[in-house]
């Protein structure tokens, strides 16, 4: 088995609102509104108001004085979102649209927005009491296609969180769809062996992890954590899920002849490259 990629990952805040999917970057002289004062209840009998700009893409809770404690932004996608070479939403079907409609509708949003503000407000009160600058949070949950083929379209929910002003921490979830239909199948559905099998294959597949981590992956590991992409497969553990790891986790394997002997066919994005015709 040839293992794409082993690595645990951190994100600086200045790179990660880089990308999007339809919507332009917030410039700084953006037009805001204010939408309500004393929008949140903060600790001290402090209120946030609640600001929104004005193409409605983020509300930025704001302290009286003006200070910027949290940004969130609008969730993105799965309509709207386009990656190069692969199915988008757009292009599918009105069924299959509905069916993906209502999976994500029921999944709805990943954060809590009460509990964001009040982590960020503790980090404000934690910077004035040093004398450090307060650099505000900013939340965001968006969804795009990663993979396809004539069967399946593979879409990821990837919900951006602050751990302070500079880091954040990443969710990646993959769900994979009837192109037709737009029906969820199961990620365990995307392999020939059983669940158990399929389990165990995915753990033993990176082969130079320690026992220890072994079993920590082995408990944490759900189906939505394995995301397909057209030149491999990847399984990305989130941040906390892993008792040894500081940070997320992710391991990628090629779509090599092991893997491929352990998918279904049907499951196999276009446009992969395997490892064997690289070699």
């Amino acid at each position: 088995m040839k293992v794409r990629q082993i690595y645990a990952s951190v994100l600086i805040l200045s790179l990660v609102f880089l990308a999007g999917c339809s919507k332009a970057p917030v410039q700084e002289e953006e037009t805001l509104h204010l939408i309500q004062e004393n929008a949140a209840s903060l600790p001290g009998d402090e209120r946030a108001d609640l600001w929104q700009d004005e193409h409605n893409t983020f509300d930025s809770y704001r302290l009286p004085d003006g200070t910027r404690l949290l940004t969130i932004y609008k969730t993105v996608g799965p309509a709207n979102c386009y990656v190069a070479g692969t199915v988008s939403y757009n292009d599918l079907s009105e069924s299959a649209r509905k069916g993906i409609d209502g999976y994500y509708e029921k999944q709805g949003l990943l954060y809590d927005t009460e509990a964001e503000l009040q982590k960020a407000y503790g980090d404000y009160l934690s910077c004035r009491e040093n004398g450090t600058a307060y650099q505000e949070r900013h939340v965001r949950q968006e969804i795009t296609p990663s993979a396809s083929n004539d069967t399946a379209v593979s879409f990821i929910t990837t919900v951006t969180l602050p751990v302070n002003g500079q880091e954040a921490k990443e969710l990646r979830l993959g769900a994979v769809f009837n192109r037709e239909t737009g029906a969820v199948y199961s990620n365990w559905d995307l392999f020939s062996l059983s669940e158990d099998a399929a389990r165990q294959w995915l753990l033993d597949a990176p082969g130079t992890v320690s026992p220890a981590l072994r079993k920590e992956m082995e408990a944490a590991l759900r189906p939505e954590y394995i995301l397909l992409f057209p030149d491999h497969l990847e399984i990305s553990y989130p941040q906390g899920t892993l008792p040894s790891q500081e940070y997320s986790y992710s391991i990628g394997l090629d779509y090599d002849a092991e893997l491929l002997s352990v998918l279904q066919p049907w499951a196999v994005p276009d446009g992969r490259e395997t490892a064997d015709s690289t070699q």
